[in-house]
């Protein structure tokens, strides 16, 4: 026999995970992107300043 308060505990559980889970994978997809944005932003820089070394952009 199945305990009514333990699956209602259980569900509510559940949907509290299920919210700050998906929370967290925004933050990280957030935090991820930026990320890519900045790096890909000093390679760029990086290679200008290789090729071009009186140009004054890749700091």
């Amino acid at each position: 026999m199945k305990n009514p308060w333990m699956s209602a505990w259980l569900s509510a559980a559940n949907s509290i995970a299920g919210a700050s889970r998906g929370q967290m994978i925004a933050e990280m997809n957030k935090a991820q992107t930026q990320f890519i944005q900045e790096w890909q932003r000093a390679w760029v820089d990086a290679w200008l300043a290789l090729w071009f070394p009186t140009s004054g952009r890749g700091k």
